[in-house]
């Protein structure tokens, strides 16, 4: 199964779906067959009944059938922060995946692998950074092994080198992150930063 060799969970894809807006069973069930992921229809809604009832979905009844949909109360997790705002900071892939691996790198002390760069919602295959062998590599896997997150066995891991222009676009995404998080946008000034005299 697809879903499993890119080491996506079930629930990842039906998200990465329902991002889109919302969408039936039936349109889930071919998107999923679509990608080559075969489920029994009844399997899918189960399951999607299940997320329903833990409160990561909502759905709806629009005769004759169910709806779902993200539920707007929804914690993202910080990977999607990161994706989200990197992708404003860069046009190019290539440049995204850097300053991804950078910014990530920066906040957690350690390399980061090809896995959580594409779960920041980037789309690569190799990275413009030092690739991270040996010992260090080592202890970053053993770090990653007691969170959700499962990497795959020779998954890759990258580190940036220290720069002065990107500390500076580390800073503005923290920022960035910091007050998407705690949904505090509407309280920045719009205009020229004000400074004291």
């Amino acid at each position: 199964m697809e879903i499993f060799r890119k080491n996506f969970t079930l629930q990842d894809k039906i998200l990465e779906y329902l991002r889109e807006g919302e969408d039936s069973i039936s349109g889930l069930h071919r998107k999923l067959e679509k990608e080559g992921i075969k489920l029994h229809r009844l399997v899918l809604t189960g399951y999607l009944k299940a997320l329903s009832d833990v409160g990561i979905l909502k759905e709806s009844e629009v005769k004759p059938s169910k709806v779902y949909s993200l539920k707007p109360t929804r914690r993202r997790d910080l990977y999607e922060f990161v994706g989200e705002i990197v992708r404003d900071f860069a046009d190019s892939k290539k440049e995204q995946a850097r300053l991804c691996v950078y910014v990530l790198q920066k906040l957690f002390r350690r390399p980061i692998f090809l896995e959580e760069v594409k779960r920041c919602g980037l789309d690569v295959d190799d990275i413009e950074a030092t690739k991270i062998g040996g010992e260090k590599r080592l202890q970053a896997r053993k770090t990653l092994s007691n969170t959700y997150i499962k990497l795959p066995y020779n998954d890759p891991a990258y580190m940036v080198k220290d720069d002065e222009k990107m500390d500076g676009i580390y800073m503005e995404i923290l920022r960035g992150i910091i007050l998407q998080a705690l949904n505090a946008k509407a309280f920045v000034f719009k205009g020229k930063q004000l400074k004291l005299e």
